[in-house]
């Protein structure tokens, strides 16, 4: 595995577990919300399985609306593939488990664009497909 596939494959690992603590558990502060939204572009896109869009800002709103809201969250990655790689971007696409506290859950596929940002890498499109909560 090369250099720049494990660090996209980290970023991935990471935010998906931020997002699980965020909408879980917890901590749910301002300075933890900042950690999570440092990870997404600026001009971010998503395409959510309901077919609903949102931009950094309405991801951001997503997130606060919904801190804490699905107590005991896991979200599990089950399998990512590099589907292109470059010296500024990358495109993966995975699957994900997502178990609530009281073992409900449901899975999804996704295909996600990460970004080079210095040293970085920050999501710059994700569309999700799957079943909903």
């Amino acid at each position: 595995m090369k250099h720049d596939e494990l660090a996209v494959s980290a970023q991935v690992r990471d935010t998906l577990a931020q997002i699980a603590r965020w909408l879980g558990d917890g901590p749910h502060g301002e300075e933890a919300l900042a950690a999570l939204m440092a990870g997404f572009d600026a001009d971010f896109a998503m395409v959510a399985p309901s077919g609903a869009r949102l931009g950094w800002q309405g991801l951001r709103a997503f997130f606060q609306d919904a801190a804490g809201s699905r107590p005991g969250l896991e979200i599990k990655l089950e399998r990512m593939a590099l589907l292109a790689g470059g010296e500024d971007a990358a495109t993966v696409a995975y699957y994900e488990t997502q178990t609530l506290g009281d073992g409900s859950g449901n899975g999804r596929h996704a295909t996600a664009v990460l970004r080079r940002d210095g040293a970085s890498w920050r999501w710059r499109h994700l569309q999700e497909t799957g079943d909903g909560w």
